[in-house]
């Protein structure tokens, strides 16, 4: 499989690509049959396996593996001609299969298999539209928030909060940095205030508190979370892959 294709699934599957894109690649899925059973293994590869590594470094080796496993297999049977010239691709999807086992039972056997949440705390960056007096506390909280300094930008959010008590933007991001910190009490009364509050960041609000009870080992809690995630949501995609691997 072309690492490309690796590349285009995972952005659709986190929602990633353009309005071009997202209609070229269903246009591929309907048509393509190639594509389409190439995504369909993507899709079981991801379920089975991809909870089991720890970080994304070991899935990216992983995938690589896989691929340069496959290309060895095909020159080795252009090379020999034993059986015939184009190799059959149901017998390279199973080597895919085959390794990907192999490789799982011989370097990922202690792993647990849960997923974690280093996987899927993937943070946007802060950039609030709040100014006028505040102009120093916005910079300052976003500058932190960017470079992962939580702690500082924890501190500077609180202000901003306590100016401005209804703007949920600014307390998703509030409700982060207490996650981070490891604060998940804390974490997790602000989110709930924001889903009460039907604010039109009440669907992340939902996705860092199902992130909240994943980073406790709360497995059950956080996939009661996920289900309640609308399709039409655009964490929808995230919140279905991580439903997949708990």
């Amino acid at each position: 499989m072309p690492e490309e294709r690796y590349i285009k699934f995972e952005q659709y599957l986190n929602n990633e690509l353009s309005k071009e894109e997202l209609k070229f690649f269903e246009e591929q899925l309907k048509s393509n049959t190639d594509f389409k059973e190439d995504f369909e293994i993507y899709i079981a590869l991801e379920s089975s396996l991809g909870a089991k590594f720890k970080n994304e470094e070991e899935e990216i080796k992983l995938r690589k593996t896989l691929t340069d496993l496959g290309s060895q297999h095909i020159k080795q049977d252009e090379n020999t001609k034993k059986e015939t010239k184009v190799i059959s691709l149901f017998r390279y999807r199973n080597l895919m299969i085959a390794a990907s086992i192999a490789l799982l039972i011989g370097f990922f056997i202690y792993n647990n298999g849960n997923p974690v949440y280093s996987d899927f705390a993937k943070h946007n960056a802060l950039e609030l539209v709040v100014r006028g007096e505040n102009n120093e506390v916005v910079s300052k909280a976003e500058s932190a928030f960017n470079s992962k300094n939580y702690k500082e930008a924890l501190k500077q959010l609180s202000i901003l909060s306590n100016n401005y008590p209804n703007d949920s933007e600014i307390n998703l991001y509030l409700g982060i940095c207490q996650l981070e910190l490891n604060n998940y009490v804390e974490a997790e009364i602000v989110f709930n205030e924001i889903i009460e509050g039907n604010s039109a960041f009440e669907t992340k609000a939902k996705w860092y508190k199902a992130l909240t009870f994943l980073k406790q080992k709360k497995y059950k809690e956080s996939r009661e979370i996920l289900k309640t995630i609308p399709e039409s949501a655009e964490e929808y995609q995230q919140a279905k892959k991580l439903l997949r691997k708990l």
